[in-house]
C-alpha cells in the first residue's frame, strides 16, 4: 500500500500563478498538475537526456528521412534497436518488455504523438498516429519489430504513410 505525503515547497509568485492557470486551463486541481509534473519527471526527464534522447522538430526529422534511401533507413533502424536495451536499462531499470512499453508510452506523450493503446484477448495493440509520413512509418516500424524480437516477443506491425501499428503477443 502507497501512501500519500504532504510536502510543502516554495515557489515564486509568478511561476506559481502560471501553475494555477495552467491547471484551471486544463480541468484539473493544482496538486494534480503538481503529480503530474513529478511523474513526468521521474518517468522521463530524469534519465531521457542521460540515456541519449534530444529533441528535434518533426520538419527535421521529416527532410532527413525523405533523403534517406530504404536500405540506409532499414540499416540505421536495425543498430538503433540493437541498443535499446542499454536505454531501456537506463530509463527503466529492465530490459523486458514493461520497460519497452514505458519508454514507448513515454516518448509517445512526450513528443505530443496522438496514440491509442488497448488491451484483449492477449494482445496489447498500439495505434501510433506520427504524422511524419511513409519514411517514418518504415523505419519506426522496422526498428520496433527488431526491438521487439530481440525481447523474444511476438509481434506484428504495419504501417500506413502516417500511422504505425503494433500487436504484441502478451501470453
Amino acid at each position: 500500500m502507497v501512501l500519500d505525503k504532504n510536502i510543502s515547497l516554495r515557489l515564486s509568485s509568478v511561476n506559481l500563478d502560471k501553475l494555477k492557470e495552467e491547471a484551471k486551463n486544463e480541468g484539473i486541481s493544482l496538486n494534480t498538475l503538481v503529480n503530474q509534473i513529478f511523474i513526468d519527471y521521474l518517468q522521463w526527464d530524469r534519465t531521457a537526456t542521460k540515456a541519449g534522447w534530444v529533441v528535434v522538430l518533426s520538419d527535421v526529422i521529416k527532410k532527413l528521412m525523405n533523403e534517406l534511401d530504404d536500405k540506409t533507413l532499414y540499416k540505421i533502424a536495425v543498430l538503433t534497436a540493437d541498443s535499446h536495451n542499454d536505454i531501456r536499462l537506463l530509463m527503466t531499470g529492465n530490459d523486458t518488455i514493461d520497460g519497452f512499453f514505458s519508454i514507448l508510452r513515454n516518448r509517445l506523450r512526450k513528443s505530443g504523438i496522438a496514440y491509442v493503446e488497448s488491451h484483449e484477448k492477449g494482445m496489447i495493440k498500439f495505434v501510433i498516429h506520427h504524422n511524419m509520413g511513409k519514411k517514418w512509418s518504415f523505419f519506426y516500424k522496422t526498428q520496433h519489430e527488431r526491438m521487439l524480437k530481440n525481447l523474444g516477443q511476438t509481434a506484428t506491425l504495419d504501417f500506413t504513410a502516417n500511422t504505425l501499428i503494433i500487436n504484441v503477443v502478451t501470453g
